[in-house]
């Protein structure tokens, strides 16, 4: 289980490492994905500003040669860049700043060159200004229409001498400086919300939850996730489930977490019932001021009279605002709230959703471990029970055997006496292995070790204590001779070979027993023969009906289906053969 949990964490690191590798190409994808619009809008742009030239020219003819030059090479120029963009790999477009810096002085150019703030110039002005905050967001925004401003400014003062001035132009030229500042002022606005929201974005690319570790709910890692997300100095999570007759808190502080098991009725209900799946913006709690988030984007005023989450956790925690959110995993119902949230907005409910969904992602992985761990339990339960049915109480069914016969026998003492010692011998074999099966269950236990020799000796010892133990004639042969496995299956194969001999000896009276393995390809093959008046079939019976009409000896079904093999049992002459076959891997 421990290795399960570290694999989720090592790919959850892995993905998170990749994503924070791949920000930049992120951010260089959109700009460039921008730069291709820019360059398209800019021949545009060009062409416009030749025709209002060509046309204005008429009207306006001082320097007009200039200007249409001007935009002559300004349409070179743009469709020369738009090649530049469209040939380039899209991570890879360079040369943003430098054709920012272009436009710019082609504005100051125009400016200067037509002494006006008409025409091509506040035409070219929007245009500068927003691919300035598309690529550098307010600080674009800011610092070039800061910039336009100051070149409107003085176009303005040096033609009209406005605000003193109370002529067409002067209106003309101070409508157009107010449209740039009010331009500006928006822009600058949208540049640092879109920041903003971008950060959020990349936080939650490059991060993601820990992976939980053990049975434990993984509260303290969700709250410090969310808390960090969020960048609030206070949370609470809350969750209860159908097994555990309890209400979950967890309260992250500062950095410091603390988790409370509390009665099933505590802050019941968490939200009215109306509010049980929604969303809250909760603007001031004791005043019931709170925006619902229906779904797909619409907010609802919240009108209840009553507050939209518990009044015990209003008055425990002092909850003035918080951004609430809730999920659902299995059997595990769960809110989380972000307490005291800084100028909280309808972006942050849309962000704490995403992050419930994580957490979600999250309690569920736990659910899956518990799960997994019961699983195992239950699985490793099985395998101990089978493994004392196969090891130690065939071996005292067969001392018991061999007592009774003692009992009955008129054997010299001497013979009593040597076969009491055979008994002996055996019963401190058998407790030997059972020794051996107690420190393998140890943890930190390591039976990985073997030999090319050990198999043989392994199973040699083996054949000597069956026919010790049942008084049969047990023959054992390998193919090859030096045949290698690992320990796992050397153990596994040794509890079948016993079970088999067993079931054959007590309930087949058999009296010769022959045991071979090989191996075949990838899989272990094992054959086990004896005379004795096996299991009562007259034909052959495969795996799969063996399992669907659960007859055949039970033992080695389970042990057989528990390493993904196939048993099989037929009638060959006067022997009755069991058939195993088992991954020659565990």
């Amino acid at each position: 289980m421990r290795r399960w949990a570290s694999a989720i964490a090592t790919v959850q690191a892995e993905n998170a490492s990749a994503a924070a590798t791949n920000r930049q190409t992120w951010i260089n994808t959109f700009r460039a994905r921008s730069d291709g619009v820019i360059a398209i809008a800019r021949i545009v742009l060009a062409i416009g500003s030749l025709w209002i030239t060509w046309l204005d020219a008429a009207v306006r003819p001082p320097r007009s040669d200039l200007v249409f030059w001007l935009l002559i090479a300004y349409l070179v120029y743009a469709t020369a860049a738009a090649l530049f963009v469209w040939k380039a790999q899209v991570h890879l477009v360079r040369g943003t700043f430098i054709r920012h810096l272009i436009d710019v002085a082609t504005l100051i150019a125009l400016a200067f060159l037509t002494g006006r703030v008409s025409g091509p110039v506040f035409m070219l002005m929007p245009f500068v200004q927003m691919t300035a905050t598309l690529h550098w967001l307010w600080r674009g925004a800011l610092w070039t229409g800061s910039i336009g401003v100051a070149v409107l400014a003085y176009l303005a003062l040096s033609n009209t001498g406005w605000p003193f001035n109370s002529d067409v132009d002067a209106a003309v030229a101070l409508s157009f400086i107010l449209s740039l500042l009010t331009a500006t002022i928006l822009l600058t606005w949208l540049g640092t919300h879109q920041e903003a929201v971008r950060s959020h974005l990349l936080r939650l690319v490059e991060r993601t939850p820990s992976a939980p570790e053990g049975r434990d709910w993984p509260a303290e890692a969700a709250l410090d996730y969310a808390a960090q997300m969020m960048r609030v100095s206070r949370a609470l999570l809350i969750w209860s489930d159908g097994d555990e007759p309890w209400t979950n808190l967890a309260i992250w502080k500062n950095g410091t977490s603390e988790v409370r098991h509390l009665s099933p009725t505590a802050y019941l209900p968490w939200t009215p019932q109306v509010l049980k799946h929604a969303s809250l913006l909760i603007i001031d709690a004791k005043r019931s001021r709170a925006l619902i988030h229906r779904g797909e984007g619409r907010f609802d005023r919240w009108r209840g009279g009553e507050l939209p989450i518990s009044p015990a956790l209003v008055a425990e925690f002092s909850v003035a605002s918080a951004i609430s959110v809730q999920f659902h995993a299995s059997d595990v119902d769960a809110r989380l709230f972000l307490l005291d949230p800084p100028a909280p907005t309808l972006d942050d409910v849309a962000m704490a959703e995403i992050v419930a969904d994580r957490l979600k992602t999250l309690f569920e992985q736990a659910i899956l471990l518990r799960r997994l761990s019961d699983a195992a339990a239950v699985e490793e339960r099985i395998r101990i029970g089978r493994d004392i049915h196969d090891g130690v109480l065939q071996t005292l069914a067969g001392t018991a055997l061999q007592l009774q016969a003692l009992r009955s026998s008129k054997a010299e003492p001497a013979e009593i006496d040597r076969r009491l010692m055979a008994i002996q011998a055996m019963l401190f074999e058998e407790q030997r292995d059972l020794r051996a099966l107690i420190r393998a269950l140890e943890p930190g236990s390591d039976h990985r070790h073997g030999g090319d020799s050990q198999l043989a000796l392994r199973l040699e010892a083996l054949a000597g204590r069956l026919r010790q133990q049942w008084s049969i004639d047990f023959r054992f042969i390998l193919d090859p001779e030096d045949l290698w496995l690992p320990a796992a299956i050397i153990d596994e194969l040794a509890r079948m070979i016993a079970e088999a001999t067993a079931n054959a000896a007590r309930h087949g009276h058999a009296r010769t027993i022959e045991a071979r393995l090989r191996l075949d390809g990838a899989m272990v093959v094992l054959t086990v023969d004896d005379d004795g008046t096996g299991f009562g079939f007259d034909r052959p019976l495969e795996h799969s009906e063996l399992e669907s009409s659960k007859v055949g000896p039970r033992s080695l079904r389970e042990r057989v289906a528990a390493r993904s093999g196939e048993l099989s049992i037929d009638k060959v002459e006067q022997w009755t053969r069991i058939t195993i076959k088992i991954p020659a891997h565990p």
